[in-house]
């Protein structure tokens, strides 16, 4: 049975909500104004943002010491509050940026959806991993 600590689960919930404030940070201050300027510009943002949320959990994981098995609870766990906090965010967008062009909406999603994307692939690399040493 895969488990995480009550502290893990409060850690990596931290650390997510950190890693969603931050990149959402990242695109108001420079979203409608640089980003949204040269698509080269904007993917590089994405991925390197992505990246970093990546970062994030590794080195969070590290730093708790957490075996690789109970990694996939908590990269889970870890990408709750962006999940959430993104469904939010493009459900308020409108009243949250009313001067931004409607454009932008679609733009804010593919940027946050990039860095889920990448933190699914690290949670698909680690359950493969954790399967192949089980064998």
């Amino acid at each position: 049975m895969v488990v995480v600590s009550k502290e893990d689960g409060l850690t990596f919930g931290l650390a997510g909500l950190a890693a969603f404030l931050v990149s959402t940070a990242w695109y108001a201050a420079f979203g409608s104004g640089l980003l949204e300027k040269a698509f080269w510009f904007y993917a590089a943002n994405a991925f390197l943002v992505g990246g970093a949320a990546v970062f994030l959990f590794h080195v969070t994981s590290r730093l708790r010491r957490l075996q690789r098995r109970n990694r996939l609870l908590a990269l889970a766990i870890f990408a709750a509050p962006g999940l959430i906090g993104a469904a939010i965010m493009l459900a308020l967008f409108k009243d949250i940026f009313p001067a931004w062009d409607p454009v932008s909406l679609g733009r804010y999603a593919a940027f946050m959806l990039l860095g889920d994307a990448l933190l699914a692939g690290v949670a698909l690399d680690n359950s493969r991993r954790a399967a192949s040493r089980a064998r």
